[in-house]
């Protein structure tokens, strides 16, 4: 296999150079530190970054961008955050770096190698509503996530239970999921719940769209207080009150992985599978002798769906030197690379190389109740797993009112149909700006 380093390209065309990026804290990131003194050394180009929590990377993110200063090279984002960042010209596209044969060897690179789905959403035309997958490449995929049940066997077996097929069986089974530990109680539910656009976007929108729900139906209509909408969001709050501790309408996504991590919870519920190196990692993990993988549940008509994130990296179109920005992004996104931050802890592949290598799947055959549980698992729900949200610059914003509506109704027991439909309301006009 040809590899970075092997690649027909000169590699010490930027020498001498730097840049700097903009990092979300993550497994990713993890893997992805150790690695970057190889870069240094196979280029000369020096790299410096930051790295923040998701929300307050996102916020200082957006100020350089709009502000066009130029002070991050190449940042991790997404396809949702790259419909805002696009439409405002901050965004690099790719495609003329990937075509330069100074810059990028082909055979090496082998785009074919990427699972076409997940490259395909970082393309865009700009059009609001429309265009996803097609246009400019605007972002690299480094990881996917879909989501995924994971439960506690040992307990599980304790308290003679299965683990729910459907989502009626989770909420018929939650009141008797508790247990005591050494350390005090375990509950039985743990998911992210706080008021931010990923709430309905991704974990929760997993039971959302299952319920049969998108937020814009096959006519265009918004569908955030519709029937199917109400039901599951009724259910959902019902879950957490009955089954999670005080504060769990507050659980962000770190809270919600370490929580199950530390053995604080019977089951995580539709949250990430690229948890699972944690989960699985003793040094990280009280539970890592003791952790199951199951798709999501079935919703009322039988049909499973998912959410689907991709972590990408994009470039600054104010770049300082974007041809050395570039030589990173094809190296860190490489077969060769991108299998060692695999090894790392950075799941899922978006490589097939990657999936194939065998070091890769020995890592994970062992993961899970019995061995190959969790690829088979990975693999059935990436087979529901989509992004089925309207490309548009205003999503986050639209998806954070949803989100608060969801908590309104948790937190002031408020009516949750006169709360979704107010959303709806204040939606419709975001629409139509």
């Amino acid at each position: 296999m040809a590899t970075s380093a092997h690649a027909e390209i000169d590699w010490k065309q930027e020498s001498g150079s730097k840049i700097n990026l903009l990092l979300i804290s993550h497994p990713f990131v993890d893997a992805l530190k150790p690695l970057l003194p190889e870069f240094t050394e196979l280029t000369g180009i020096e790299v410096d970054f930051e790295e923040f929590a998701e929300q307050p990377g996102f916020e200082k993110l957006l100020a350089d961008l709009s502000s066009g200063t130029g002070t991050y090279d190449a940042f991790m984002t997404s396809p949702l955050n790259n419909w805002q960042y696009a439409t405002g010209d901050w965004l690099e596209p790719l495609d003329a770096y990937i075509d330069d044969p100074a810059l990028t060897d082909a055979a090496a690179y082998d785009m074919a190698d990427f699972a076409p789905g997940i490259l395909a959403s970082g393309r865009w035309t700009r059009e609001p509503m429309a265009g996803m997958g097609e246009g400019p490449l605007w972002g690299l995929p480094i990881n996917f996530e879909t989501y995924q049940i994971a439960y506690r066997p040992s307990i599980m077996k304790e308290l003679g239970l299965e683990v729910p097929k459907t989502y009626a069986e989770l909420l018929e089974m939650a009141p008797k999921l508790s247990a005591e530990g050494p350390n005090g109680p375990i509950y039985g539910v743990i998911t992210r719940f706080d008021k931010y656009w990923d709430l309905p976007y991704l974990t929760f929108g997993t039971m959302l769209q299952s319920y049969g729900v998108e937020m814009i139906d096959a006519d265009g209509k918004l569908q955030i207080c519709s029937p199917e909408s109400i039901a599951a969001t009724t259910d959902f709050i019902e879950l957490i009150r009955t089954a999670s501790p005080e504060g769990a309408g507050a659980f962000t996504w770190d809270q919600a992985m370490q929580g199950f991590a530390a053995g604080q919870y019977i089951m995580s519920v539709d949250e990430a599978n690229l948890f699972a190196p944690v989960y699985e990692d003793p040094d990280q993990s009280a539970i890592s002798d003791d952790v199951g993988y199951a798709p999501t549940p079935l919703g009322p008509d039988g049909e499973r769906a998912a959410g689907a994130w991709v972590w990408s990296m994009s470039m600054n179109a104010n770049s300082g030197d974007k041809a050395a920005t570039w030589l990173f992004l094809e190296w860190l996104t490489s077969k060769e690379t991108m299998i060692k931050t695999h090894l790392g802890g950075n799941m899922n592949p978006v490589r097939s190389s990657a999936w194939a290598d065998p070091e890769v799947a020995a890592l994970v055959e062992t993961w899970g109740e019995y061995p190959g549980q969790y690829r088979e698992v990975a693999e059935e729900m990436a087979k529901v797993a989509a992004v089925r949200f309207p490309p548009h610059p205003e999503l986050t914003r639209m998806l954070d009112r949803w989100a608060e509506a969801i908590q309104q109704s948790y937190f002031d027991e408020g009516n949750v149909e006169e709360n979704l439909c107010a959303a709806q309301a204040d939606v419709e006009q975001m629409i139509g700006n």
